[in-house]
């Protein structure tokens, strides 16, 4: 093996869109928007993108492992697509195809005979693939060397909703256990300490970690990639890669931000776009009362420490300066 040398096989698409943010920050309400927008695929899920660059950063794999994993990846899954081959046909999914504009095209294509004639026709259709992705922008350094050719859609979520949410989600999910060692429903990279997993953002501190209860622990993932990808977004040079949208102004005033996401991807929207905001349930108002109970619900809950951070991060986003 020593003379052989890994190739990348070259992107079938010469342009990819991740929706990318923090768990339960809104990609899952965006993804259908932006997919009915013309010359666009579905959204589609994935997690292998955002494990390998994390263990890219961690040196426990190298680049053209990386490199060529993500390219047999990328292709495989836009390749399949357009066979509806592993495709999401469960309707209430945020990736089912059956929201999509081209949903009849879908159930049409399963009959569909596999070759060579579907690739020339993915190359001649220039439609652009979008996947769902979490925290990239804290490894966008490395994405741009594995993907030369991406945008991020990055979607910004007020603190206090989004912890709150992904403690809800996830306490109810994993019923309280959700750092379980061998939890088959633990499906981001972790370690293992003291017969606990340990998420890969927490390796460093695990032994504060462990300590912290399920809510701290939620902030404190919260804050540990949101400072992260700060750091990495202000020394990132090309910025123009990347549209963060704040999930308020989304949702409150859709025509505002979808507009913006015309320019950013050099699109227009389709007949398509009214009726998946409608299925989206946008615009709609924000309730400030229930907030405002997440919020003294946190405080009584989380340390002084991890709450004083918390309210920082929620002024800078009240002010709309988390990403400058």
């Amino acid at each position: 093996m020593k003379n052989n040398s890994l190739k990348s096989i070259s992107l079938i698409n010469k342009q990819i869109l991740f929706i990318d943010g923090l768990s339960r920050s809104g990609k899952s309400l965006l993804g259908p928007i932006i997919g009915s927008l013309k010359k666009t695929y579905p959204m589609q899920h994935q997690n292998l993108i955002d494990n390998l660059l994390q263990l890219l950063q961690l040196n426990l794999v190298n680049i053209k492992v990386c490199k060529s994993l993500i390219n047999i990846f990328l292709n495989e899954s836009i390749y399949y697509l357009n066979l509806s081959r592993c495709v999401n046909f469960r309707p209430r999914d945020n990736s089912s195809v059956l929201k999509d504009k081209n949903y009849k095209l879908f159930i049409k294509n399963l009959s569909r005979k596999e070759g060579d004639h579907v690739i020339n026709q993915i190359k001649d259709e220039k439609k652009l693939p979008i996947y769902m992705s979490h925290d990239l922008l804290s490894v966008i350094d490395l994405l741009d060397k594995i993907i030369p050719n991406f945008k991020i859609i990055y979607v910004l979520r007020n603190p206090i909703d989004n912890i709150y949410s992904f403690h809800s989600k996830y306490n109810k999910r994993y019923k309280g256990k959700k750092y379980d060692l061998n939890n088959p429903r633990f499906f981001s990279l972790a370690f293992e300490k003291k017969r606990r997993l340990i998420p890969y953002y927490a390796t460093k501190n695990s032994k504060l970690f462990l300590k912290l209860n399920n809510l701290e622990k939620s902030t404190y993932y919260y804050l540990k990639i949101i400072e992260k990808s700060q750091r990495k977004f202000a020394n990132f040079k090309n910025k123009n890669k990347i549209k963060v949208v704040r999930f308020d102004d989304l949702v409150q005033d859709p025509k505002r931000i979808i507009y913006q996401f015309e320019k950013f991807l050099n699109t227009k929207t389709s007949s398509f776009t009214k009726i998946a905001c409608k299925i989206e349930k946008i615009p709609r108002l924000i309730n400030y009362k229930k907030r405002k109970e997440k919020f003294i619900f946190l405080k009584k809950n989380i340390n002084k420490k991890l709450f004083k951070k918390l309210e920082e991060k929620l002024f800078l986003y009240e002010k709309n300066k988390l990403f400058l």
